[in-house]
Parts: C-alpha cells; structure tokens; sequence
C-alpha cells in the first residue's frame, strides 16, 4: 500500500510505532530533521489500514506552515488513505466535521 521503501532505520522506526499501537500507548518519533518522519508516520497509518483494517480516522497535526505539503505526501506515499484537511475558523471546521463520518473512511477498493 506504500509507494515508498523505507530506510532500515525507518523501518526500526515503523516497527517502534506499531509496538505502540499494540501496546496501546503513546509516543514521539523525534528523529533528526530530514530523517523521514513523514513517512515514518504515513507508513504507519498504511500499515495499520491494511494490516488491521483500521483506516482512521488518523489525526495528523502540522505547523500551519505546512498542510500542503502534509497532504502531497500522503497523496504521493499512500493515495489509497483519504484526506481531510481539517483547519480554519470555527465556522470552517464546523462545516468539515460533518465529513467525519467513521462510516466514509473504510477502504475505497472494498
């Protein structure tokens, strides 16, 4: 589902995450700048649709700076997760969160 190879240290990353997922706990993966978080954590999400059938909904916070760019790459590394960018005004956000719905997230192949 990833169009992507991932490094072994990202591999080692993914393989962190997904332990606590399982585990049912949190976490923060703070590599470096430019070791490939995003992917890290796109590759995740991946993992978890299709290994576990759980396709969201994933909430994913960025800077303002940067939703574009947040958005290319899911669309580029995993164009089978659907987006929705949530950000804006209260009214805006409002008006998004009718989009929410657990129901319209499930892989659109099945």
């Amino acid at each position: 589902m990833l169009n992507a190879k991932l490094k072994e240290y990202q591999l080692r990353g993914l393989r962190w995450l997904d332990n606590l997922y399982e585990q049912g706990i949190n976490g923060i993966l703070a590599d470096e700048m430019g070791l490939g978080k995003t992917i890290q954590a796109i590759s995740l999400m991946a993992h978890i649709a299709e290994t576990k059938g759980v396709w969201g909904p994933f909430l994913v916070v960025v800077p303002g700076t940067s939703p574009h760019n947040c958005q290319n790459e899911l669309r580029k590394f995993c164009p089978q997760l659907k987006i929705l960018p949530y950000f804006g005004n209260q009214e805006e956000r409002k008006r998004l969160s009718k989009f929410l719905d657990p129901k319209n997230m499930m892989n659109p192949a099945l």
